[in-house]
Protein backbone atom coordinates (compact mmCIF):
# COMPACT_ATOMS: atom_id res chain seq x y z
CA UNK A 1 0.00 0.00 0.00
CA UNK A 2 1.74 3.28 -1.46
CA UNK A 3 1.69 6.54 1.50
CA UNK A 4 0.14 9.42 0.85
CA UNK A 5 2.82 12.04 0.37
CA UNK A 6 2.88 14.86 2.68
CA UNK A 7 2.01 18.42 1.78
CA UNK A 8 4.42 20.82 2.45
CA UNK A 9 4.02 23.23 5.50
CA UNK A 10 3.40 26.63 4.63
CA UNK A 11 5.90 29.13 4.95
CA UNK A 12 6.26 31.48 7.34
CA UNK A 13 6.45 35.23 7.54
CA UNK A 14 9.70 35.08 8.09
CA UNK A 15 10.49 33.11 5.23
CA UNK A 16 8.34 35.08 2.75
CA UNK A 17 9.96 38.35 4.04
CA UNK A 18 13.42 36.94 3.04
CA UNK A 19 12.10 35.74 -0.78
CA UNK A 20 10.66 38.69 -0.97
CA UNK A 21 13.72 40.59 -0.39
CA UNK A 22 16.29 38.60 -2.10
CA UNK A 23 14.18 38.73 -4.97
CA UNK A 24 12.84 42.81 -5.11
CA UNK A 25 11.45 42.19 -8.92
CA UNK A 26 8.74 39.36 -7.70
CA UNK A 27 5.83 41.83 -8.60
CA UNK A 28 7.45 43.41 -11.37
CA UNK A 29 7.24 39.31 -12.84
CA UNK A 30 3.74 38.27 -10.97
CA UNK A 31 1.94 41.90 -11.74
CA UNK A 32 -1.30 40.43 -11.57
CA UNK A 33 -0.77 39.57 -8.22
CA UNK A 34 -0.93 43.53 -7.17
CA UNK A 35 -4.31 43.79 -7.88
CA UNK A 36 -5.03 41.19 -5.03
CA UNK A 37 -2.93 42.69 -2.69
CA UNK A 38 -4.59 44.82 -0.11
CA UNK A 39 -3.36 47.02 2.88
CA UNK A 40 -5.76 48.48 5.62
CA UNK A 41 -6.01 52.15 6.33
CA UNK A 42 -6.41 53.04 10.01
CA UNK A 43 -10.33 54.50 8.94
CA UNK A 44 -10.42 50.73 7.91
CA UNK A 45 -10.62 51.45 3.98
CA UNK A 46 -7.88 49.02 2.04
CA UNK A 47 -5.72 49.99 -0.77
CA UNK A 48 -3.36 48.31 -3.41
CA UNK A 49 -0.17 47.91 -2.50
CA UNK A 50 0.96 50.04 -4.98
CA UNK A 51 -1.14 53.32 -3.98
CA UNK A 52 0.52 52.36 -0.77
CA UNK A 53 3.76 52.82 -2.08
CA UNK A 54 3.19 55.83 -3.84
CA UNK A 55 1.62 57.12 -0.75
CA UNK A 56 4.61 56.40 0.91
CA UNK A 57 7.16 58.11 -1.53
CA UNK A 58 4.95 61.02 -1.72
CA UNK A 59 5.45 61.38 1.83
CA UNK A 60 9.06 60.98 2.14
CA UNK A 61 9.21 63.51 -1.06
CA UNK A 62 7.56 65.99 1.07
CA UNK A 63 9.63 65.24 4.25
CA UNK A 64 13.11 65.68 1.86
CA UNK A 65 11.59 68.90 0.72
CA UNK A 66 10.80 70.41 3.94
CA UNK A 67 14.54 69.72 4.61
CA UNK A 68 15.35 71.05 1.59
CA UNK A 69 14.05 74.59 2.53
CA UNK A 70 15.02 74.43 5.77
CA UNK A 71 18.72 74.14 4.34
CA UNK A 72 18.42 76.81 2.10
CA UNK A 73 16.68 79.80 4.56
CA UNK A 74 19.60 78.52 7.01
CA UNK A 75 22.09 79.46 3.74
CA UNK A 76 20.11 82.36 3.91
CA UNK A 77 20.16 83.41 6.94
CA UNK A 78 24.33 82.95 7.15
CA UNK A 79 24.68 84.70 4.54
CA UNK A 80 23.04 87.88 5.85
CA UNK A 81 24.81 87.36 9.28
CA UNK A 82 28.43 87.22 6.74
CA UNK A 83 27.16 90.51 5.26
CA UNK A 84 26.56 92.13 8.50
CA UNK A 85 29.37 90.80 9.72
CA UNK A 86 31.60 91.75 7.18
CA UNK A 87 30.48 95.87 7.33
CA UNK A 88 31.13 95.42 11.34
CA UNK A 89 34.19 94.34 10.82
CA UNK A 90 35.04 96.97 7.97
CA UNK A 91 33.83 99.50 10.26
CA UNK A 92 36.27 98.59 13.38
CA UNK A 93 39.37 98.84 11.20
CA UNK A 94 38.31 102.69 10.48
CA UNK A 95 37.41 103.33 14.51
CA UNK A 96 40.21 106.06 15.19
CA UNK A 97 39.00 106.47 19.11
CA UNK A 98 37.05 105.22 22.29
CA UNK A 99 33.73 107.64 21.23
CA UNK A 100 33.93 106.55 17.30
CA UNK A 101 34.35 102.67 18.49
CA UNK A 102 31.07 103.41 21.39
CA UNK A 103 29.32 104.46 17.88
CA UNK A 104 30.21 102.04 16.07
CA UNK A 105 29.12 99.41 18.73
CA UNK A 106 25.87 101.64 18.98
CA UNK A 107 24.85 101.42 15.56
CA UNK A 108 25.96 98.52 13.72
CA UNK A 109 25.70 95.83 16.68
CA UNK A 110 22.05 97.34 18.08
CA UNK A 111 20.91 97.81 14.70
CA UNK A 112 22.47 95.59 12.13
CA UNK A 113 21.93 92.21 14.67
CA UNK A 114 19.00 93.63 15.88
CA UNK A 115 20.08 93.81 19.65
CA UNK A 116 18.71 95.49 22.52
CA UNK A 117 22.04 96.18 24.36
CA UNK A 118 25.56 96.17 23.79
CA UNK A 119 28.35 96.62 26.18
CA UNK A 120 32.05 95.90 25.91
CA UNK A 121 33.93 95.34 29.39
CA UNK A 122 37.09 96.17 29.51
CA UNK A 123 39.89 96.15 32.45
CA UNK A 124 41.92 99.22 33.31
CA UNK A 125 40.35 101.36 31.27
CA UNK A 126 39.73 104.77 32.73
CA UNK A 127 36.67 105.48 30.74
CA UNK A 128 32.79 105.32 30.85
CA UNK A 129 30.85 105.59 27.69
CA UNK A 130 27.33 104.40 26.98
CA UNK A 131 28.07 100.81 25.56
CA UNK A 132 31.79 101.23 26.87
CA UNK A 133 32.72 100.30 29.96
CA UNK A 134 36.15 100.30 32.16
CA UNK A 135 36.91 98.34 35.28
CA UNK A 136 39.28 97.78 37.83
CA UNK A 137 38.32 94.79 39.51
CA UNK A 138 36.92 91.43 38.38
CA UNK A 139 34.65 91.84 35.39
CA UNK A 140 31.18 90.99 35.32
CA UNK A 141 31.59 88.25 32.43
CA UNK A 142 33.85 86.37 34.72
CA UNK A 143 31.05 84.61 36.18
CA UNK A 144 29.44 83.29 33.33
CA UNK A 145 32.47 82.46 31.25
CA UNK A 146 34.78 79.91 31.95
CA UNK A 147 36.89 79.83 28.83
CA UNK A 148 38.14 81.88 25.67
CA UNK A 149 35.05 81.02 24.25
CA UNK A 150 31.74 82.71 24.09
CA UNK A 151 28.59 81.65 26.09
CA UNK A 152 24.82 81.99 25.22
CA UNK A 153 22.36 81.84 28.70
CA UNK A 154 19.42 83.70 29.88
CA UNK A 155 20.28 85.65 32.79
CA UNK A 156 17.91 87.62 35.64
CA UNK A 157 17.02 91.24 35.57
CA UNK A 158 19.59 91.76 37.91
CA UNK A 159 21.86 90.04 36.55
CA UNK A 160 21.29 91.80 33.05
CA UNK A 161 21.94 95.15 35.13
CA UNK A 162 25.01 94.24 35.79
CA UNK A 163 26.14 93.27 32.16
CA UNK A 164 24.54 96.16 30.26
CA UNK A 165 24.71 99.29 32.90
CA UNK A 166 22.81 102.32 32.20
CA UNK A 167 20.63 100.71 29.45
CA UNK A 168 17.50 100.34 30.91
CA UNK A 169 17.49 96.82 31.53
CA UNK A 170 14.85 96.27 33.89
CA UNK A 171 13.38 93.14 32.94
CA UNK A 172 15.17 89.23 32.57
CA UNK A 173 16.55 88.57 29.14
CA UNK A 174 19.52 86.30 27.36
CA UNK A 175 23.18 87.40 26.40
CA UNK A 176 26.03 86.37 24.20
CA UNK A 177 29.47 86.96 26.51
CA UNK A 178 32.42 86.67 24.27
CA UNK A 179 35.71 86.93 26.22
CA UNK A 180 38.02 89.48 24.40
CA UNK A 181 41.84 87.96 23.80
CA UNK A 182 43.14 91.74 25.12
CA UNK A 183 46.27 92.01 27.54
CA UNK A 184 44.21 93.03 30.55
CA UNK A 185 41.31 90.78 29.77
CA UNK A 186 37.54 92.06 28.26
CA UNK A 187 34.37 90.82 27.15
CA UNK A 188 31.59 91.76 24.30
CA UNK A 189 28.40 91.23 25.20
CA UNK A 190 25.28 91.31 23.59
CA UNK A 191 22.13 91.02 24.83
CA UNK A 192 17.97 90.49 24.17
CA UNK A 193 14.72 91.04 25.98
CA UNK A 194 13.92 87.95 24.97
CA UNK A 195 14.93 84.95 27.00
CA UNK A 196 14.99 82.61 24.24
CA UNK A 197 16.84 84.84 21.96
CA UNK A 198 20.55 83.50 22.77
CA UNK A 199 20.18 79.73 24.11
CA UNK A 200 23.68 77.64 24.99
CA UNK A 201 22.69 75.68 21.24
CA UNK A 202 23.82 78.51 19.01
CA UNK A 203 26.64 78.45 16.66
CA UNK A 204 28.89 81.18 17.92
CA UNK A 205 30.81 81.61 14.91
CA UNK A 206 30.46 84.82 13.96
CA UNK A 207 30.56 86.61 17.92
CA UNK A 208 33.66 84.78 17.95
CA UNK A 209 34.97 86.32 14.93
CA UNK A 210 34.09 89.76 15.66
CA UNK A 211 34.86 89.24 19.14
CA UNK A 212 38.89 88.76 17.50
CA UNK A 213 38.40 91.77 15.40
CA UNK A 214 37.59 94.11 18.65
CA UNK A 215 40.04 92.68 20.19
CA UNK A 216 42.38 94.00 18.37
CA UNK A 217 41.06 97.46 18.00
CA UNK A 218 40.70 97.93 21.59
CA UNK A 219 44.11 96.50 22.11
CA UNK A 220 45.44 99.17 19.47
CA UNK A 221 43.33 102.00 21.32
CA UNK A 222 44.94 101.57 24.15
CA UNK A 223 48.50 101.26 23.06
CA UNK A 224 47.83 104.52 21.63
Amino acid sequence: MSSVPESPAPATEEQVIVYLRNHPDFFQQHAHLLSELRLPHESGSAVSLVERQVAILRERNMTMRRRMNELMQTAKDNDAIFHKTRTLTLELLHVGNWHELNEVLATYVLTDFHADFVCCHLSQLPLTLDHLRGHVGPLPHEKYVSGNYPVCTALRAEEMVQIFPGQESDTAGSVVLAPLATENGGCLAIGSRDAKAFTPDMDSLFVTYIAEVLSRVTQRLMSA
